[in-house]
């Protein structure tokens, strides 16, 4: 058959079945979408990493890296531009702040440049490094912070508030003309080396030098990298924070990937029930041609048009959709790693996340057109219209469901085992629902079918008759309610079991004082930038403050780890709750922490660097001070791990006395709103510092965590939408398809209104099923996803089972699907008799 003939045969069966295939549609690019969108989500944080970085450092291979806010002495500069092999080295200087304008305020990453980081070659500087004009020095603020905080003109004052201190600095250049690079997407603001250094107190300091290394250099200038550094300094790679953010996203990226594949699972399994529509319709074309004396090779390339023009009307409807799911609803959002890593607000739209959303559809499209059909390779022209039993066996259930059950074995074998294992075991739980499900649809069908026998009435009879003559199309009806219910609860019980563990953790990290005072704005909400406690004595003297007590924290890179260090005051009780340990005596650690040299480390990071409760840890910080391991903790909120130590000996490993926060104690019978205020009055309004109390302050933090766990919320809703839209159509395209049959019925004596509550028990029962399977599923994998995050990544879990969440997911579904198939199915009752003549 010519091409030009082939597609003329397409275009007649398509306005044969114009709406079946359009449902189809529907359902793949619904699936497309999910995973397009959740992939461009990911894909985009990691990208906007590596896009900044490599627009400040261009073409330099190797940095020498300071480990603390604190930087290096910038005379470190000349001893490696001294050093053979050295083509450039520019020193960067690099300091978390808050951008403050008329329309409000911004967190951003100060940069300091030196005329040499333009001979790198990188985008920040591309149009030139900033200079001071007039002895004046100035800023240049990327485009999403001029837009969030009005600052837009030439020479208006711009107000930063950094390490406790506020400062003031005139804008170089209307922002907006960057229009590519870091400045068009990170929130940055850039000034020349020395002004930055006088704005953060660090003068003579840089954060890392930025080196391009000559050709065949690049061993020998290392090593003598490595020979400045000691024991000190960190020599990296330019694409160091891309790897350590990669390392730091992994957890939200794995299940948010698994959690969107399962929404794609609920949209594929709508466009298998629409396709089951076309299925008469592709038999009779397969024996057509057949007849005529077309091949199997032709036939199947009839078919393959079929599915190839399917999936492609399906994808692109799917990515066009998907890209305003990214945009919209599944968004990038950094929540916490915006605390410690530099991220712009760019789209990455990568070849990758197209590719596998598109080639998910076209496998979706080309197993939905061809896998219903049989006999296509048959001798006999007429097999594909031979009798064949449409119910499906029991003796197929019971095997499946065998298969279902070892499956389940499988999954709680992993959940026992390893908690590394987690998306295999999920993904085994999904196919053992899968396989159980045609099991419980029979066992449900075989009681309505014996409690019908104990009342009048032929509606149960009829009801059940029909379920089970429809087979695999019924399967694949209760199949969509019960994935979508499945990934509904599992990621909202999850979802609901992290956010209670981490508002614990919040709450434990406060518990020990009153109030904080700590730096002013939204850039350094975990109170790891240091700055100099030249307020405690003011604060002190307070009639409603009872002691002020140092409180430090900082960020240390371990190995492909950015680790969290806390280190509250040695007079703070409790330095960390019982119930944030997995491993060790609370008692007995808190007693070492208080008298120093011994940390509290986080669980997964303990088993990476083969430490036990009593090991030995040289920790890499600043001044690298060996210390004892007193016990293992949950990561404490922040994925890569945590540690916790005594204050003290903070402050000799980091070699600084600064702090990242005040924790004050009030006095007895002091009320908080009045302490509250006497601190404000003491501070002053260009402090830079601000105050809150403990609730506050675990509030802000349980706000952020709320923020980082919104995707898998926004998961979990847009699941059960997309599946009750999915069961609608399926359900309500059966029951019209099925007019003829119905009509039939009413001429044997049927009345109207028993056709229609059998229509409405058929969804009934399809309904239940397959949601009350995937509610009992979805609790089991609400249990192997906790396992997971507190197993393998140590986050601090609350375990809980949310039956009321399921039932109420169960009822809510059901409910606004029988509604919207009440509507239809009494129209088809309602079918005129001579429909019964074409049946």
């Amino acid at each position: 058959m010519s091409p030009a003939n082939a597609l003329a045969l397409y275009g007649l069966r398509l306005r044969a079945r114009l709406w079946q295939e359009g449902l189809a549609v529907v359902g793949i690019a619904a699936g497309v979408a999910l995973l397009f969108a959740s992939q461009v989500a990911s894909s985009s944080l990691q990208s906007s990493v590596a896009q900044l970085s490599r627009g400040i450092a261009g073409n330099a291979d190797v940095q020498l890296q300071a480990r603390d806010p604190h930087g290096l002495p910038q005379g470190m500069v000349a001893r490696v531009r001294a050093l053979p092999g050295v083509a450039v080295a520019a020193p960067v200087l690099e300091a978390s702040a808050n951008a403050v304008g008329p329309r409000g305020s911004r967190a951003v990453e100060l940069v300091g440049v030196a005329p040499s980081l333009s001979r790198l070659g990188g985008t920040l500087v591309r149009g030139g490094v900033p200079r001071p004009f007039a002895g004046i020095g100035a800023v240049a603020l990327s485009a999403p912070v001029s837009s969030a905080t009005g600052l837009t003109r030439f020479g208006q004052e711009a107000i930063f508030q950094l390490a406790g201190r506020t400062t003031e600095a005139p804008l170089y250049t209307q922002p907006r003309l960057h229009s590519s690079g870091p400045m068009a997407t990170g929130a940055l603001a850039v000034a020349p080396l020395a002004f930055a250094q006088e704005m953060t107190g660090l003068r003579d300091r840089v954060s890392r030098i930025l080196v391009r290394s000559q050709p065949g250099s690049a061993v020998n200038v290392v090593a003598g990298l490595r020979k400045l550094a000691g024991d000190r300094l960190n020599v990296e790679p330019i694409d160091r924070e891309a790897k350590l953010f990669a390392n730091a996203a992994t957890a939200s990226n794995q299940s948010s990937a698994l959690f969107a594949a399962i929404s794609a699972l609920v949209g594929f399994l709508f466009a298998f029930n629409a396709m089951l529509f076309t299925v008469p319709q592709r038999r009779r074309l397969v024996v057509d041609l057949r007849r005529e004396g077309y091949g199997p090779a032709t036939v199947a390339s009839l078919l393959l048009l079929d599915a190839v023009a399917l999936g492609f009307l399906a994808c692109a409807l799917g990515l066009a959709l998907g890209e305003e799911l990214s945009i919209h609803v599944l968004h990038s959002n950094p929540a916490f790693l915006s605390l410690a890593f530099s991220l712009g607000s760019g789209r990455d739209v990568g070849w990758h996340a197209i590719a596998v959303a598109v080639g998910g559809g076209m496998l979706a499209a080309i197993v939905a057109v061809l896998s219903p059909l049989r006999g296509l390779l048959s001798r006999d022209p007429l097999a594909p219209f031979a009798p064949r039993e449409r119910s499906v066996s029991r003796r197929g259930v019971l095997w499946a469901a065998l298969a279902g059950l070892a499956c389940l074995s499988a999954a709680t074998a992993i959940l026992l085992a390893t908690a590394d294992a987690a998306i295999p075991g999920m993904v085994l739980l999904v196919a053992a629902l899968l396989l159980v499900l045609p099991g419980a649809l029979e066992l449900v069908l075989t009681i309505v079918e014996h409690l019908a026998r104990t009342r009048r009435g032929a509606i149960a009879h009829v009801a059940v008759m029909e379920l089970r003559a429809a087979g695999p199309r019924a399967i694949a009806i209760a199949a969509t309610g019960a994935i979508a219910i499945f990934g509904s609860v599992a990621i909202q019980g999850a979802h609901d079991d992290l956010l209670a563990g981490l508002e614990g953790a919040a709450d434990d990290t406060t518990a020990f004082t009153d109030a904080w005072v700590a730096p002013a704005g939204s850039y350094d909400l975990m109170d790891t930038l240091p700055f100099a406690p030249g307020a405690r004595t003011k604060l002190a003297r307070l009639p409603g403050v009872r002691a002020v007590l140092p409180y430090r924290s900082g960020l240390i890179d371990i190995g492909a780890r950015r680790v969290l260090v806390l280190a509250p005051s040695p007079r703070a009780i409790p330095v960390l709750p019982a119930r944030q340990l997995v491993q060790g005596d609370a008692a007995n650690a808190s007693e070492r922490l208080h008298r120093g040299g011994w940390l509290v480390v986080s669980r997964t990071l303990a088993a990476e660097r083969h430490l036990h409760v009593g090991g030995r840890f040289v920790l890499p910080s600043p001044h690298p001070s060996a210390f004892r391991v007193a016990a293992l903790s949950t990561n404490l909120g922040w994925a890569p791990g945590a540690i916790v130590m005594n204050s003290s000996d903070y402050t000799r490993a980091w070699g600084s006395a600064d702090i990242g926060a005040y924790n004050l104690l009030f006095a007895r019978g002091a009320g908080p709103a009045q302490v509250v205020r006497e601190i404000e009055q003491a501070l002053g309004p260009r402090s830079g510092l601000a105050v809150q109390t403990a609730a506050e302050h675990a509030a802000r933090q349980s706000a952020l965590s709320r923020q980082a766990l919104s995707r898998l919320a926004q998961i979990a809703t847009v699941i059960p939408i997309l599946a009750v839209l999915a069961m609608i159509a399926a359900i309500g395209a059966m029951v019209w398809q099925r007019r003829p049959r119905l009509a039939r019925l009413q001429l044997e004596g049927f009345a109207r209104l028993d056709l229609w509550c059998t229509i409405l028990l058929e969804s009934v029962l399809l309904l239940g099923a397959g949601c009350l399977c995937g509610a009992i599923f979805g609790l089991y994998g609400q249990r192997l996803a906790d396992r997971a995050l507190a197993g393998a990544i140590d986050f601090p879990v609350v375990y809980s089972i949310t039956a009321f969440t399921a039932l109420s997911n169960l009822v809510l579904m059901m409910a606004a699907a029988l509604l919207v198939i009440a509507v239809p199915g009494y129209l088809a009752a309602s079918a005129p008799a001579t429909l019964a003549l074409q049946d």
